[in-house]
């Protein structure tokens, strides 16, 4: 009898399908009208939470929402993660979602900073080529076509691009505090505790909102909410579970290019070169740093002795858990 064999055929596609949903936030963003960001926010987070907890009520599996230890570190990944998605909504209302999630993918920048200090580890020559190309990447996103007089003093395009660097900053904060997390908390309830610590935080900016603009906009944002922290993190998790940690990295790549797809062919939105070749150098950098875990899991499958586990390199480039 041939023993059957388990194909990740499934999980490529539940990856590949959440990074193109993802890659649709641009367009919601463009739909609605006469809202603040934090109030967007706010009721995507409602809506795709609900929708969450739906599915867990039918599969369930709402045990695994039961508080374990370090709860308050599951109180600031909610407070990393409202900040992320504030700073980078605003970037895209400045910058266009093209630029926006090009600045967000430069958390292994950041990464390659924070991780020495927090958690203890030594940077190689390969998180050193990553920090090279990330920032020659930034330089060239970040410089306007028509000069870098439009980064003027209070100008809307520096305010894009300090939320999109700000936003890449929180990103990092939010990877390393899922990989401290990880051992308690699996990716979904993570999900969902941050979630709802962000509602609280969010709350004021629904609270001002007038009804008849909430009323004009509540089909889009339903499904937003519905369709990228619901259905998209549901897909993303899924897939992220079933794949090897080099191939997720490289897969989640498609994230920001179906952004950029989505954002020239439907919103019609310029691509100048500098985002093209700003785009190629970030993303190289991305698959530099997934190159250490690609060793590290060689490591565990030759069954090479690790002496400390601060060696572990969480650095997984733009392998999230979580919903950006």
């Amino acid at each position: 009898m041939i023993p059957s064999v388990t194909t990740p055929l499934k999980h490529h596609i539940e990856l590949l399908t959440a990074c193109i949903i993802y890659g649709t936030v641009g367009i919601f963003m463009e739909l609605l009208k006469d809202m603040s960001v934090g109030s967007i926010i706010f009721y995507r987070v409602l809506f795709g939470l609900s929708a969450i907890i739906c599915y867990l009520a039918i599969t369930g599996n709402l045990g695994q929402l039961s508080l374990k230890r370090k709860k308050k570190y599951l109180l600031l990944l909610g407070i990393l993660y409202v900040s992320q998605m504030f700073s980078y909504y605003s970037a895209i209302r400045y910058l266009g979602a093209s630029s926006a999630v090009l600045l967000l993918y430069t958390d292994p920048i950041y990464l390659t900073f924070l991780a020495p200090i927090i958690l203890g580890e030594k940077n190689t020559g390969r998180t050193i080529l990553a920090l090279f190309l990330g920032l020659i990447g930034v330089f060239y996103v970040t410089r306007p076509e028509g000069g870098f007089e439009q980064l003027a003093f209070g100008s809307t395009y520096l305010k894009g691009v300090i939320f999109g660097l700000i936003g890449g900053l929180f990103s990092s904060g939010v990877i390393i505090s899922v990989r401290f997390l990880r051992d308690e908390y699996n990716g979904l309830t993570q999900l969902v505790w941050q979630s709802a610590i962000s509602l609280v935080f969010l709350s004021p900016f629904a609270v001002t909102l007038p009804g008849q603009v909430l009323a004009a906009n509540l089909p889009i944002l339903t499904l937003f909410g519905i369709l990228i922290t619901g259905v998209g993190a549901v897909f993303y998790i899924r897939g992220v579970a079933g794949v090897s940690a080099i191939t997720g990295s490289i897969l989640t790549l498609l994230e920001p290019v179906s952004c950029i797809f989505f954002d020239y062919t439907i919103l019609g939105s310029p691509i100048h070169s500098g985002m093209l070749i700003g785009s190629f150098f970030i993303l190289a950098a991305a698959i530099v740093v997934s190159l250490d875990n690609f060793d590290f899991l060689k490591k565990l499958v030759l069954g090479e002795k690790i002496v400390s586990s601060k060696k572990i390199s969480w650095k997984k480039g733009l392998l999230r858990v979580l919903d950006k």
